[in-house]
C-alpha cells in the first residue's frame, strides 16, 4: 500500500479533515485509491487519494492553499521552503488531494 509521509504537526488537521491536500516536489506520482498517511511521530491514518494535479505556487488558487491547511500562499510557501530549501516559485508542485477514511 502507498505510504505518504507527513510532519507530525499535520496529524490533527488530517484526522479532522482540515488538511485534504499536500504539495510535493520530486516524489513519485501517487496512484488514486487507498493509502496510509505516516507521520514523523510514528502515528498513521488511513487516507484515500482522490486527485493529483501539478501547479506552481503562483498558479494555485486560494481554495487549493486552504485545502493544504494554510491561510495564505505566503504561509504555504514558508512551510514548503522548510521542507524543500531549494524550491523555486517556477517549480511545479504535485498537489495530492486526499480524504481521511477513519471507520
Amino acid at each position: 500500500m502507498v505510504r505518504i509521509h507527513f510532519h507530525e504537526s499535520f496529524y490533527s488537521n488530517v484526522r479532522q479533515g482540515l488538511k485534504t491536500q499536500t504539495a510535493r516536489i520530486d516524489e513519485p506520482h501517487y496512484p488514486l485509491g487507498k493509502a496510509i498517511a505516516d507521520f514523523s511521530n510514528g502515528l498513521s491514518l488511513p487516507i484515500e487519494i482522490t486527485g493529483i494535479s501539478f501547479k506552481t505556487i503562483t498558479n494555485m488558487s486560494m481554495d487549493e492553499v486552504q485545502k493544504d491547511g494554510f491561510e495564505s500562499k505566503e504561509k504555504l510557501w514558508e512551510a514548503l521552503i522548510g521542507f524543500y530549501p531549494n524550491l523555486k516559485e517556477k517549480n511545479p508542485l504535485m498537489l495530492v488531494e486526499f480524504r481521511c477514511i477513519l471507520d
